[in-house]
């Protein structure tokens, strides 16, 4: 089984292949795609060790040469140190702009790649093979590349479309199950801000979902990218309405932050309870029914997601460093926090006016 959708740009356009197994037969479809018959594979230890054999066995069989720069991953790596680790490596390949870039990991890879794919000679192209559930229906798709700071998270970055992206969901089965779940996060996403039938179509299927059944996460893949791909469309750059892809996100990166993007919270997981406390602040300005909220709460719940602030995290902030953080957010506009809030379930508005008080107190909910 295998889904074809295209992404389109003001610019450009490329295709999301979604599918079983279909790593095996990458090399030829990453061929259509390349000037020169050279690529550079950007991946980690426990992907390379994996997967590696049959990427590389595939590009062989399509006669493209390749050469692999191994590199830490996390985001404690997400940083211009590992950029400069890439680019030093590439050019002492000496690659040309006609050569392609593979990132072929999660969305930490993807992120790194992309970035370094949009500086490297002023640009060059690069694929996604993206190799957890978040990278699939989320970081591999719309062209964000970024990487982190002590100021924040993707505070330095590109927007810079792949040529291609190939979502394989047979690597998904080697994921912990936190892993899953933090892809969730982003799925369940678009369902809330602008897609209630795809909403309801998780909640239906949660026990399908749980089981980590192929037929049903490669629709919820798609629907995930369909959605993705509508946005970019109307807003490659995040002028408007992308925006509101980011819900959950600016308390997430907060909450990241503030763990100092240590591994004992996953980026999914901070989106996780991110999503929570803005469904609670939209709750608390009026926009969605009590029991709308209780009803992601207790899916959130069911499924074992992270739904509150581990204890080691909040002992490190306060509603005053929790705010200077949420402050240096890219939605931040004249020293005001925007937020992306819920109208209801399946429509999601950026938020310029609404009760700083409010906020507080969901902000001392979740901290204290």
């Amino acid at each position: 089984m295998k889904k074809t959708l295209e992404v389109k740009t003001g610019t450009d356009k490329y295709k999301i292949l979604i599918g079983d197994n279909i790593l095996s037969s990458s090399g030829s479809l990453i061929k259509k795609k390349l000037i020169n018959p050279r690529v550079f594979i950007i991946t980690n230890k426990f992907i390379h060790k994996l997967y590696g054999k049959k990427l590389e066995n595939s590009l062989k069989k399509n006669k493209i040469s390749f050469n692999k720069i191994v590199i830490n991953d996390g985001e404690q790596y997400k940083n211009i140190k590992t950029i400069n680790l890439i680019t030093s490596k590439l050019l002492e390949y000496k690659i040309d702009r006609n050569d392609t870039l593979i990132a072929f990991g999660g969305g930490v890879i993807g992120d790194i790649v992309g970035f370094s794919a949009s500086i490297t000679l002023r640009g060059i192209n690069f694929i996604q093979i993206p190799t957890t559930l978040l990278s699939q229906v989320d970081s591999a798709v719309g062209g964000k590349t970024g990487v982190n700071t002590k100021e924040g998270k993707n505070l330095i970055g590109t927007f810079y479309q792949p040529k291609l992206v190939i979502a394989d969901v047979s690597l998904l089965k080697t994921l912990p199950k936190r892993e899953i779940l933090s892809g969730y996060a982003e799925i369940i996403k678009y369902g809330l801000i602008m897609d209630k039938k795809f909403l309801h179509w998780l909640l239906d299927n949660e026990s399908k979902l749980k089981t980590y059944n192929k037929k049903y996460l490669i629709e919820a893949v798609f629907r995930s990218c369909k959605n993705k791909a509508i946005i970019v469309k109307k807003d490659e750059k995040e002028k408007n309405i992308r925006a509101i892809l980011n819900l959950g996100h600016t308390f997430g990166h907060a909450i990241e932050a503030i763990n100092h993007y240590q591994k004992s919270l996953t980026h999914g997981e901070a989106v996780s309870i991110g999503i929570m406390m803005a469904l609670e602040m939209s709750s608390l300005q009026g926009n969605i029914l009590n029991k709308n909220l209780n009803k992601i709460k207790d899916h959130f719940q069911e499924l074992k997601m992270k739904t509150k602030i581990p204890i080691n995290i909040k002992s490190k902030t306060s509603l005053k460093k929790f705010k200077e953080i949420m402050n240096s957010d890219k939605k931040v506009k004249n020293n005001h926090i925007n937020l992306i809030l819920l109208k209801n379930l399946g429509k999601a508005y950026l938020a310029s006016r609404y009760s700083t008080k409010k906020l507080d107190s969901v902000i001392n909910k979740y901290i204290n």
